[in-house]
């Protein structure tokens, strides 16, 4: 063989061998010493941040008083909008919607399921029912006197103040007014 005359090497090829692992390895010590650094930074940022706060004028001061203010104002009206009972459900997905105004409100079950109801049967202060071969899902029974009648068929006294509705549909039963408190 020549001689090599830029004086390389020649590299034979060779089979590759699995590199062993000697990287360090996720165990429970080092997660919690990471939380534990993660923590310390927190805290280190946010006294650095008071600290900044302290030492700056009362115009930002100011500024940060509105601005807080403001965002506790603007979460608390979307807390008065949107309460979380109105998010309340129930099996058969039966909820009561009043309306009208306190000397004469106007009750009306509606359907927030996905499936038709049928065979429904509305109690009123269990004694006055009112009933519905089907309720199609995200449709209402609007409930009055007008449609209301007891055992003997005698429709309910015009001046009924309603205080408890049961939803039955089959051998299910809902309770959705107690007490003249919406459950």
């Amino acid at each position: 063989m020549p001689p090599n005359p830029e004086n390389k090497r020649a590299v034979s090829a060779a089979r590759l061998q699995p590199v062993p692992d000697t990287g360090p390895r996720i165990t429970g010590e080092r997660l919690r010493e990471g939380a534990a650094d993660t923590a310390l930074n927190a805290v280190g940022l946010l006294r650095d941040v008071w600290d900044d706060f302290k030492s700056s004028d009362r115009y930002f001061k100011y500024k940060a008083m509105v601005l807080v203010s403001w965002l506790a104002l603007s979460v608390t009206s979307v807390g008065v909008a949107c309460p979380s009972a109105a998010f309340r459900t129930n099996a058969m997905g039966a909820r009561l919607v009043v309306a009208g105004d306190a000397r004469s409100p106007i009750y009306m079950v509606k359907n927030d399921s996905t499936e038709p109801w049928q065979d429904v049967e509305v109690l009123v202060n269990g004694e006055y029912r009112s009933t519905a071969a089907q309720v199609d899902a995200q449709r209402d029974i609007t409930l009055s006197p007008v449609i209301l009648y007891n055992s003997a068929g005698e429709r309910a006294p015009s001046d009924l103040r309603i205080s408890e509705i049961v939803v039955q549909i089959g051998d299910e039963k809902v309770t959705v007014l107690e007490g003249g408190q919406p459950r």
